[in-house]
């Protein structure tokens, strides 16, 4: 009797985890059905408000636990704010409890490669390609490692064994190019960029062709190559910014010029296309110009000192020495630890005439 007892009890006891869990997964289920829910939040928030991601992961960790133990994107949320360590964790947990689901494997392959331990990460792709024979991330993975440790033969090789696996291959392919400029092989360079970039209609490959053929000294076939990949690539970073470099290389300052300013308007987050830009203007005495570039960066780039400084440079290497004290020290008040804001800074003001002035700020730096 007592027995049945026990039996009884612990089988209502079962029935109601039961009923606990099955209302537990129906309510997860409900919240993800939701455009809202805590989980896309904060995978939404991750480049913008890294703050927001945080909150909203630990909403998603707290209201829906097995949905953040089962989707992709929690791996991609904890890269993001890079919580390496809870990332391993989760994937191994996700591992323990599915032992024949792969996606733990690549991703903790994916962490240490995030995390900088080369080394590591090595040995988990390792894992990955051995193991998970239904995809080739394995051999990308180690491929990729292996370039970053330097032992580039290894990893080409690794590449070719994904072409092999599958020739229709991007990543591998842009990769054995990468391998080709380490060891400055222009040559073999240029026919695997313009392979990639014909094969895979890969912009970026065009400009990679072009700067093997700069390198080989064939600056005018790189820029005739370039000009109807810029037509049919009007917005390609890369092609835009190769070309810049080779009307400065061929002498060309004009259309540098102009091809800066194609860069800033692709790229207007890219700094290069201010500085250089500028530069380019300045030496074709279109000083107005380039100092209306360099304002530009001053108000997109408050946290940088070059702006400033290539600004008050601008004023001073045109002798332009009052306006070029005014500038030095705004660099100064801005950003104390730069040298060239004390150094050249006094330089200007002796220039101007200001020399009690001068030797202060000498004695201030």
């Amino acid at each position: 009797m007592m027995v049945w007892r026990w039996f009884r009890d612990w089988r209502e006891r079962r029935s109601v985890l039961n009923e606990m869990s099955q209302l537990q997964r129906e309510h997860e289920a409900g919240l993800m059905d939701q455009q809202q829910n805590p989980l896309n939040l904060a995978k939404l928030s991750i480049v913008s408000d890294p703050v927001e991601a945080a909150s909203q992961w630990e909403r998603a960790r707290r209201l829906v636990p097995d949905a953040v133990l089962k989707s992709a994107d929690s791996l991609d949320i904890l890269l993001g704010l890079k919580r390496y360590d809870e990332a391993d964790t989760l994937m191994r947990e996700r591992l323990k409890r599915y032992p024949r689901d792969s996606f733990p494997l690549i991703a903790l392959a994916r962490t240490a490669e995030w995390r900088g331990d080369t080394e590591e990460a090595l040995k988990r792709w390792t894992i990955v390609r051995d193991r998970v024979l239904d995809t080739i991330d394995g051999y990308h993975g180690c491929a990729r490692c292996l370039m970053a440790l330097n032992r580039l033969d290894e990893a080409e090789a690794l590449f070719n064994a994904a072409l092999r696996r599958g020739a229709y291959n991007l990543e591998a392919n842009v990769c054995l190019s990468l391998i080709s400029d380490r060891r400055k092989d222009w040559r073999t360079s240029v026919t695997r960029w313009s392979y990639t970039a014909e094969t895979f209609g890969h912009a970026p490959g065009f400009a990679g062709a072009a700067r093997a053929m700069i390198e080989l000294g064939r600056v005018d076939e790189a820029d005739a190559y370039l000009e109807d990949k810029a037509r049919l690539f009007p917005a390609d970073l890369e092609i835009a910014e190769t070309r810049a470099h080779l009307a400065k290389r061929r002498g060309d300052l004009p259309a540098a010029c102009d091809r800066w300013n194609v860069v800033r308007a692709i790229g207007p987050t890219f700094q290069a296309g201010y500085y250089l830009g500028a530069r380019c203007l300045f030496e074709t005495e279109r000083h107005v110009e380039a100092d209306a570039v360099l304002r530009s960066a001053i108000e997109r780039f408050p946290s940088e000192f070059w702006p400033l400084r290539d600004y008050a440079r601008l004023a001073h290497d045109r002798r332009d020495w009052n306006e070029a004290t005014s500038r030095w020290e705004a660099l100064r008040q801005r950003f104390p630890d730069v040298e060239d804001g004390f150094t050249l800074g006094a330089a200007a003001l002796r220039a101007a005439g200001r020399d009690d002035e001068a030797s202060s700020l000498r004695k201030l730096s």
